[in-house]
Parts: structure tokens; C-alpha cells; sequence
């Protein structure tokens, strides 16, 4: 391990929280830079001022420790400085995707109990439309461009508001974060986790086999923030190392190596689409990107083929890792393991014990596919007003992440499938419920099923199995419209076929394991 990454660590203070998450690389050196956005620089000690600013104005307003307040902001300096100001008000942060509708949003915010929510005007018109399904939310604050009536603005949250961090007490048991996940419900649950979760976690990453931190290290992150495995862990890595981190809001294959190139980007992390994007975007040879050292990839499995072809295009080799919101968002890395075994998610983070386990909660042998369970100080502390999904994900004391596994004898962990229904798309969870509930308010629609079905850039996409009215007519684009007006894209269907009916077992239940081998017969 480099003594950069040991300097950082002793610097770090017993029982210190994500509150004091800059506190290492304001010792180290306040003026260096923390985060190059669009050719600007802000730097730890502006980072800081902004950080105690919107802690104090959230005071101001009446949030008190353990409140909820809800972010939906796409990637910008606003949102770090929001991140770590909730964190400094003593306050719970959910972050929501930029990407989900009113309804969607509406569901958070009301299921959270949040009181205040950060938004741009990208997306606030969706919450003119449902506001008035919120009474609990007291306060609406737009960064950026003021669209709402009754809204306040970032600035006037911040203007003339105290730059000295508040006197709150934050302590590792605390509540840090609520991040929706998919659930059997059809409607997403609320993740807890505290902020010890966190910093035990990141405390793991600092200890892998095969990264050396150096002081000079530049992260490139581009996936969303108010995804866990931007927010926590990549986010976290670079703060906590006091290293600069180069925030890219919108993905684009040639952008990001052009970053590479100028930047000298040391470390980039990313989800399988853009690797797909990258191995098959003509020109990127051009760039010189001989400063890339470290490349991460998690939210879904990589196709080794791609990992190949990553390391002939860079010479880079990714280290695949695995974890989920409920876990902090960590599990495994090959970054943890002596050497990289493409196609496995590698090694459990030191401190974390995973075991592989059969449908009656038994160990079994390595080779064997079973439930991926954990333990470890990174689990979460349960699900937000959900007592029994909270017990049956931790029965027996180990956390059920859901998805079938095998270890092999090496002791590398290997993901084989997902026990449920639920289907990824670019490393966000969709749950065919929740897509079914919606499509089935379509007026021309008897009944329908969703299914994942491969593809080559998204690792799955949404396929939706439908049964039209007696006498109605039906398109396929009329049903992926339909469902685009109520969903989020990535939830949306890109395929549709029609059945007279479908195949349901003797209670009523549609066998969608027929549906996906007739599927795979059709390919």
C-alpha cells in the first residue's frame, strides 16, 4: 500500500463521519484543486465554505437532524456541495434520478417523508404537477434557473448564510442516506445506511491489493451522483484520498478520452454501457491516454470480450467489482483479490464475509450456484417503514442480496443470475411491476408481462409481452410511448410482442420463465 493512501488514513480521525469527509485534504492543502467541472476549478477550501453554507441555510430553514431532504440534480459541483451540507446539518440525504417522472418522484419524496428537495429546472415541471401531492414537503429549492412559483433558489439558500460548519453532532450510527432500490412491491424501497456503513466501507477500499492511491491521482467520474455507486464510493475514494476530481455531467465516449488525455485521468470509473461505448467507438486511438492507470467497473456484469478489448484500446485492464445500495454500495472487487480473473467480481472487501447459500439458508460447497449473502460493518441498517422486507433480507443475520453466485476454489466470487424478476438495464434496476402496473392504465390493454431480454449495449432491455382488448388494435410504438409518458426511459420497453394470452399457472401467476424460454427459442 502506498504511504499516500497511508498518510491519508492516519489523518482520518476516530468515529469521523461523511460530515467530516474533507477534513483529511483540508490538512493536506486547502487551495489544491477538489473538482474541475467545465474548465472551472473549486477547490477544497471553496468546496468546504459551500458545504458549511448550505448546512447552515438547510438550518435556517427548519431542517433538523434526521430530516429527510431529497436531491434530483444531474452531475454538478451544487450536488457535492449539497451532499456534504446535508451531511453537516445532521440530516438524511435521498437522492432521486434525474431521469424518473412525476409519479416516480412523488412516491419518494412522499414515502421518505422528505422536507425539503433540491431540483434544476430540468425537471421542475414535474413537481408543479404533483406538489399538491406533498404536503409534507415544506420546501422546493432550485439550482440554476428559478422556474417554479413558489420555489426558492440555491443562491438565496446560501446568500449571507455562515461559511463556519455548524455545531451539529453527527456520529456513525447516524442515518446518512436513503437510496431507493427495486423491491417485489412494484414500488422501490428506501435503503438505509449510516454513516458508518459508509466510511467502513471506503475504509475497505483504501486497503485493496491492487491500487495504489498516489497524491498526484486524478479521478474522471462521470456516472450519476445520485446513484450509490457514484455517491458513496467514488465520490467518497476521492475525497477521503484529497485527490481532484474531474465531474463530467453527460456521457460521451470521445469527450471522456479527450478528458483522459488532457487531465492525465489516472482513475476512471464506470458501468458496462460505456465500456460497450468506448471498444466500439471509431477514433479513440487518437487520444494519448498512457495516464490511465486504475478503470473500475461495477452496477452490472462486463462481457469479458469487452474487458479485452478495453486493455488493447488503453492498455488498462478493469477491475470488475460488485455491491448494491443496501451494501454501501460494496461486496467484492478484483481490485481486493492478488490478481485479476476476468469474468469474476473477485474478492470479498476486506472485513466483509460473503457466503454462498441454498433456497434453505445452508452454506454450500464452491462451484455451486446459490444466494450471494453477506456480513460486514458496510450492511445496511434495514429498509426505510419496512420492517419485514428489513427481516427477510437479514434472516439469519445475513444480508440476501438476491442474486445467485458461485465461488470458486480460489476463493473468487462469480454472478450468475438474479433470483428475482428484476431486470438491469445500464446498471439501473427495473422491476417488471411497477412497468406492468403503468401499462396496464393503457385503455386498449387486456393484460401484459415484462421480461429482460440481452442486449449487446445495456447487458438487458425491457421487453413487454401484451394481450390487447377483444376488437383493439395495438402497435408497438404505441405501447412504448404510453409507457414513456408514465416511466423513466431506461424503464421503458425497446421491444414488444403480442400474445391471445398469457401463460399462467394454476393460482393465476403469469410463468414468466416460459415467456423467457420462448424468447430464447425465437433468437
Amino acid at each position: 500500500m502506498s504511504s499516500w493512501a497511508d498518510k491519508c488514513r492516519s489523518l482520518r480521525k476516530e468515529g469521523a463521519t461523511l460530515a467530516d469527509m474533507l477534513d483529511v485534504a483540508l490538512e493536506i492543502d486547502p487551495n489544491k484543486a477538489a473538482i474541475s467541472f467545465e474548465g472551472a476549478e473549486i477547490t477544497y477550501r471553496q468546496l468546504d465554505d459551500g458545504a458549511n453554507r448550505v448546512a447552515n441555510g438547510l438550518i435556517n430553514l427548519g431542517v433538523q437532524p434526521g430530516d429527510r431532504v431529497a436531491v434530483q440534480l444531474d452531475n454538478r459541483p451544487e450536488f457535492v456541495e449539497i451532499f456534504l451540507g446535508i451531511m453537516r446539518s445532521g440530516a438524511v440525504i435521498v437522492p432521486a434520478n434525474v431521469m424518473y417522472k412525476a409519479e416516480e418522484i412523488r412516491h419518494i419524496v412522499s414515502d421518505s417523508g422528505a422536507k425539503a428537495l433540491f431540483i434544476s429546472g430540468k425537471v421542475s415541471s414535474k413537481i408543479e404537477e404533483i406538489g399538491p401531492k406533498l404536503p409534507g414537503l415544506e420546501r422546493v429549492i432550485e439550482v440554476g434557473e428559478q422556474a417554479l412559483k413558489n420555489s426558492s433558489s440555491f443562491q438565496s439558500l446560501t446568500a449571507g448564510v455562515s461559511s463556519e460548519r455548524p455545531r451539529i453532532s453527527v456520529e456513525p450510527d447516524d442515518f446518512a442516506i436513503i437510496q431507493y432500490t427495486s423491491g417485489t412491491t412494484g414500488k422501490p424501497k428506501g435503503a438505509v445506511v449510516s454513516h458508518g456503513n459508509v466510511t467502513a466501507a471506503l475504509d475497505m477500499g483504501s486497503r485493496l491489493q491492487q491500487v495504489d492511491v498516489c497524491e498526484d491521482d486524478v479521478t474522471l467520474l462521470v456516472l450519476p451522483l445520485f446513484h450509490s455507486f457514484a455517491l458513496d464510493l467514488c465520490l467518497g475514494r476521492s475525497v477521503l484520498s484529497a485527490l481532484t476530481m474531474i465531474l463530467v455531467n453527460r456521457f460521451d465516449a470521445g469527450l471522456v478520452f479527450s478528458l483522459f488525455e488532457k487531465q492525465k485521468v489516472t482513475t476512471f470509473w464506470g458501468a458496462p454501457p460505456m465500456y460497450f461505448a468506448f471498444v466500439n467507438t471509431p477514433g479513440l486511438d487518437k487520444y494519448d491516454v498512457s495516464s490511465l492507470r486504475y478503470a473500475f467497473s461495477g452496477a452490472a456484469a462486463l462481457p469479458v470480450v469487452i474487458l479485452e478489448r478495453f486493455k488493447e484500446l488503453t492498455g488498462v485492464e478493469i477491475m470488475e467489482g460488485y455491491g448494491l445500495s443496501e451494501t454501501s454500495p460494496v461486496l467484492a472487487s478484483n481490485a481486493a483479490a492478488p490478481m485479476n480473473k476476468p469474468g469474476s467480481v473477485g474478492f470479498p472487501y476486506p472485513g466483509v464475509n460473503l457466503c454462498i447459500l441454498d433456497d434453505n439458508d445452508r452454506q454450500i460447497p464452491p462451484g455451486e450456484v446459490g444466494e450471494i449473502c453477506a456480513r460486514g460493518p458496510n450492511i445496511f441498517q434495514g429498509y426505510w417503514n419496512q420492517k419485514q422486507a428489513t427481516a427477510e433480507a437479514m434472516r439469519g443475520g445475513w444480508f440476501h442480496t438476491g442474486d445467485l453466485g458461485r465461488v470458486d476454489e480460489d476463493g473468487y466470487y462469480y454472478i450468475v443470475d438474479r433470483k428475482k424478476d428484476m431486470i438491469v438495464v445500464s446498471g439501473y434496476n427495473v422491476y417488471p411491476l411497477e412497468v406492468e402496473s403503468a401499462l396496464l392504465r393503457h385503455p386498449k390493454l387486456m393484460d401484459c408481462a415484462i421480461i429482460g431480454v440481452p442486449d449487446e449495449y445495456q447487458g438487458e432491455s425491457v421487453k413487454a409481452i401484451v394481450v390487447p382488448r377483444s376488437g383493439e388494435e395495438l402497435t408497438e410504438q404505441e405501447i412504448i410511448d404510453f409507457c414513456r409518458e408514465h416511466l423513466a426511459v431506461f424503464k421503458c420497453p425497446r421491444h414488444v410482442s403480442f400474445l391471445d394470452e398469457l401463460p399462467k399457472s394454476a393460482s393465476g401467476k403469469v410463468l414468466k420463465r416460459v415467456l423467457r424460454d420462448e424468447e430464447k427459442g425465437a433468437r
